[in-house]
């Protein structure tokens, strides 16, 4: 067993108590119903979460679920690697509920036993096959991808700005040139293919506009962590404090970003062994293929805005694929 903990935060916005909590909260134009809430949807498939966890990555020390205080009804909360993990358990109790998930992950390093090396799950990304330890951490760094990106104007805006907010600290606290001379090697790597041209054409600017932020799931030191929140917390309490998502808050790609230019990684090619999909616009029979086939090690099944018909469609053909590959029980399954 390795020293490397996973955290996977959850949500079920079908749960009638929840949404009449989150409607309370919530202004008018942010309020929403179960038809329209695909960014809380529950597709049944967390126990194949679970399932894959245990059998392609036994070496993993410790699984932290993170949540508002909902259980699904089949989880075995005496599983010797779980912690089940409340928001009130390492969030202000003054700020809650909350329903931005940037304050959940700004501030994972204050989850109690959490180990020095962490990977970061949002809920729709599954492990589908064997990775080793390596995959995650070598040299007891990060494996991640650096690579410079334009910050692309958003028409919802508020990535945009959360971007923005974040690349703001970077460069108030790191000189681009400096940090990517001082690790060429991780920034200009073959391993990366083609993608480190992005990062010469914008070499000419003087600051980081963006850097490459993927939807898969990110390793991180909780040092790092502790140390941005030691230089820049006061910045960082306000997002602490936001119950919805606002243009003013930072997020976690801030931590993950800070290791890329400190030189806190070992470069890998992130995308090489994950497939990222989107239900409603990706084809339904490539991604039940993928998953069935087992063709990427990882796979990030993001929602999108459909109606109850095609959900009720897709949910019990993508539920038939995980089945067929992971049909056991897992220990986190009472």
């Amino acid at each position: 067993m390795s020293d490397i903990d996973f955290i996977i935060p959850w949500v079920d916005g079908s749960d009638p108590e929840w949404l009449s909590s989150y409607n309370r909260y919530a202004p008018a134009e942010k309020r929403i119903s179960h038809a329209d809430a695909e960014r809380y949807r529950d597709w049944g498939l967390l126990k194949y979460w679970f399932r894959g966890v245990e059998k392609f990555t036994p070496w993993v020390r410790k699984i932290h679920f993170v949540t508002c205080g909902q259980l699904p009804e089949w989880l075995n909360l005496n599983a010797p690697k779980l912690n089940y993990v409340k928001h009130e358990d390492f969030l202000p109790k003054e700020n809650l509920p909350v329903f931005n998930i940037n304050p959940i992950e700004l501030n994972l390093h204050r989850i109690e036993g959490l180990s020095e090396k962490f990977v970061y799950f949002n809920d729709d990304m599954y492990v589908i096959n064997h990775l080793p330890a390596e995959r995650f951490f070598k040299n007891g760094l990060p494996c991640d991808t650096a690579i410079c990106n334009m910050l692309q104007p958003s028409s919802k805006g508020v990535l945009t700005h959360i971007m923005a907010n974040n690349m703001s600290i970077i460069n108030e606290h790191f000189n681009k040139h400096e940090a990517i001379r001082k690790n060429r090697r991780k920034w200009l790597n073959i391993k990366y293919g083609t993608a480190p041209i992005r990062t010469l054409l914008l070499w000419p600017w003087p600051e980081f506009s963006n850097l490459y932020e993927h939807h898969q799931p990110d390793a991180f030191l909780k040092s790092t962590y502790e140390e941005v929140w030691r230089l820049y917390g006061d910045r960082l309490k306000a997002t602490s404090t936001s119950r919805f998502r606002s243009i003013s808050d930072y997020s976690q790609w801030l931590m993950r970003d800070w290791q890329l230019v400190k030189g806190e990684f070992e470069p890998i090619n992130v995308a090489a062994d994950t497939r990222s999909c989107m239900l409603g616009n990706d084809d339904l029979t490539d991604i039940v293929r993928d998953v069935k086939l087992q063709r990427k090690n990882m796979i990030c099944i993001n929602d999108n805005q459909m109606s109850q018909d095609q959900v009720d469609n897709i949910r019990p053909q993508l539920i038939e694929a995980f089945e067929s590959i992971l049909p056991e029980k897992s220990s986190f399954e009472k």
